[in-house]
């Protein structure tokens, strides 16, 4: 069971979609996903009714940016408190979130703190010098150093210079200002108490306030955080704020728990690509590793790819058994879990960014796949035409199949909802192996990241949480024909808690998945 929406650490054990509206669902046929589109097509991912297996089963949304924006991706913002015409009205906003409750969806979206668009009105009446004159960091000369990835980050206006680490469009706020950080603070507390959002991905926050060349993870920037985490749980005392700190694990890791109460795992997510695509599990072992070391439980947001990265589909070039294992790995691991839209029918996409952001492909129907009646702002996908949500639907050997049963079995499984992770040594390096425990529940989960079989693998744990007897049974394994019914021998526990030598199954098929429960 899942904490209600409101209730205290509500999002532990949920299931997390991020929608791109531009791109999701177009209700009016002028080529743009909107509000309503979204809200219409919110069955798929929940359809309220528990008994029904046609949903996914997604129990949290996280919407890009949705304020006005002159941009289409709208992480430029020049109106904080207005949602984005192309998108709707606040009526309709409220009437996504609402439809999304109704089904036990909680909502959040992102809040662009760093920066905003050049044509904010206040950075307008900041660069003409008649008000707002703090609000952004100015320069009377170029201090003449560039940012982090060596990119210009000082822009001349009028005689003065700005500074916009992502580009002379998007101006940073100076958060070192009172006055800016009261309507930072004002700004959350409206979409949360106006909307009824249950919280927010934070963009970008490792450089919220930077001291001269020291560009990102400053002290200052923590401590801002903290207040602006405190000032926001005083209106929301439970509102989620989800960090993106893009960025190596051990840095992250320092943003949790009193800066944000999640952070994305970016090492986990590049480790799990890697190994399928090597057919070698050491980098995805260490980052588990690494991750258990770095973070508790409930401290990390997992995901395979975000609208800023080539989709996963196209990363594993096509493979279908490739994207299955990807799956699984996410969805058996630590952290709650966000899939992009899109990825559970395997929506291919490489850079530029327009590519990895296409619009959703609903039926088979041409010339736009059921997204719109119009012209689709940008073009589909090649493949849309069996890669759509009504091709998958009623087939039980679809990536789309596969993904509802994951999370179904996720959320029925506290253990891999919720539980802490246990890497495990194995003898095949294809293989790559973990415990999933909470309370009495105990699950291991086997991958075989290969394109090879793997005979007789086995398992090591020096020492761990099991004790007694424990019996085994296969409750999943991913594939288009995969069958519970797998012969599986039980660890010979170790006084330490642990096994040696433990040879679960005869053999583990190539780019496979599968799910052991230990009984007591």
């Amino acid at each position: 069971m899942v904490a209600g929406l409101g209730q205290p650490r509500w999002w532990i054990g949920r299931t997390f979609y991020e929608i791109f509206v531009r791109s999701f669902a177009d209700s009016d046929g002028d080529g743009i996903g909107d509000l309503r589109g979204a809200t219409a097509r919110l069955d798929h991912l929940n359809d309220g009714d528990p008994a029904t297996t046609t949903d996914l089963g997604i129990t949290g949304i996280w919407l890009m940016p949705i304020a006005e924006s002159p941009s289409y991706h709208g992480y430029d913002v020049s109106d904080e408190r207005a949602v984005e015409a192309d998108y709707g009205s606040a009526a309709d906003l409220k009437a996504f979130v609402a439809a999304a409750h109704e089904r036990g969806i909680g909502v959040i979206s992102d809040l662009v703190l760093n920066h905003t668009s050049r044509d904010n009105a206040w950075f307008m009446s900041s660069e003409a010098g008649t008000d707002h004159g703090d609000w952004y960091v100015w320069s009377d000369q170029n201090p003449g150093y560039g940012g982090p990835d060596g990119q210009s980050v000082w822009h001349p206006s009028a005689g003065r210079w700005y500074y916009g680490l992502f580009g002379s469009g998007l101006p940073d706020l100076n958060l070192e200002s009172p006055a800016v950080t009261a309507e930072m603070v004002d700004i959350a507390r409206f979409w949360l108490t106006e909307i009824g959002f249950d919280g927010f991905r934070l963009d970008a926050i490792k450089h919220l306030i930077e001291d001269g060349e020291a560009q990102d993870h400053t002290p200052a920037t923590h401590a801002w955080l903290r207040a602006f985490r405190t000032a926001i749980h005083a209106t929301a005392p439970n509102a989620l704020l989800v960090g993106e700190v893009y960025d190596l694990s051990i840095a992250v890791a320092r943003y949790v728990p009193e800066d944000v109460d999640l952070v994305f795992d970016f090492d986990r997510a590049q480790a799990t690509i890697d190994s399928i695509r090597r057919g070698n599990a050491t980098a995805l072992l260490s980052a588990l590793g690494e991750a258990a070391e770095l973070f508790a439980p409930h401290e990390t947001a997992g995901f395979l790819t975000n609208h800023d990265q080539e989709r996963i589909a196209s990363q594993l070039r096509e493979d279908a058994a490739a994207e299955r294992l990807a799956a699984g790995l996410l969805l058996t691991g630590s952290g709650t879990p966000f899939l992009y839209y899109g990825e559970e029918i395997g929506l291919t996409g490489k850079k530029p960014d327009e590519q990895i952001r296409t619009p959703m492909a609903w039926t088979a129907e041409g010339p736009a796949a059921g997204f719109t009646t119009g012209a689709p702002w940008e073009p589909l996908e090649p493949g849309w035409e069996t890669r759509n949500v009504a091709a998958q639907s009623d087939d039980p050997g679809s990536l789309l199949a596969e993904y509802r049963d994951l999370i179904a079995l996720r959320a029925a499984l506290p253990a891999l909802s919720r539980g802490a992770t246990t890497p495990l040594v194995a003898s095949a390096p294809a293989v790559g192996a973990f415990l999933r425990t909470v309370g009495e529940q105990r699950v291991a989960v086997v991958a075989n990241v290969s394109d090879r079989p793997v005979a007789s693998p086995a398992l090591e744990l020096e020492s761990g949480p099991l004790c007694g007897t424990p019996s085994a049974r296969v409750v999943y394994r991913t594939g288009p024909a995969a069958d519970a019914d797998i012969a599986v021998t039980a660890p010979a526990v170790t006084p330490a808690g642990g096994f040696s030598g433990w040879t679960p199954l005869a053999e583990l098929p190539p780019r496979t998945l599968t799910i052991i429960l230990l009984g007591g």
